[in-house]
């Protein structure tokens, strides 16, 4: 299990997501259900279970433990959990067969550290 600390954590998981989402592609069937004009709270209220996903409805019913499995047809397999300002991964290594976001991100420790500094840059800049 990896944790990562940080303030304004439910922002920086949110942003991990987005960065994931973005990094993913596109594969087979999926590309019925991209949807290249999604933002970030689009991509929020799927994986917190807040609009149905691609294929079976809410992938989570606690926002506090957001799932990405197929996210507007692109593959994340993507779960965190949120637990005071700890996020917490418990999955496998990411490989880019499953997790085509980690052609950018390499491990859930690079995908932490750029949410991280571009939440860190929003919340300092305003």
């Amino acid at each position: 299990m990896e944790k990562f600390q940080c303030e304004n954590v439910m922002l920086v998981t949110k942003e991990m997501y987005w960065l994931a989402w973005q990094a993913s592609s596109v594969v087979g069937l999926g590309i019925l259900q991209d949807n290249p004009s999604a933002t970030s709270d689009d991509i929020w209220m799927i994986v917190t279970g807040g609009m149905a996903v691609d294929y079976s409805g809410p992938s989570t019913d606690n926002p506090l433990r957001p799932y990405g499995d197929y996210v507007f047809g692109r593959m994340m397999k993507l779960r965190l959990e949120i637990i005071g300002n700890e996020i917490m991964y418990g999955g496998m290594e990411p490989r880019p067969d499953y997790q085509s976001w980690c052609v950018k991100y390499p491990t859930i420790q690079s995908l932490f550290d750029q949410a991280n500094k571009n939440v860190h840059r929003q919340y300092t800049n305003h």
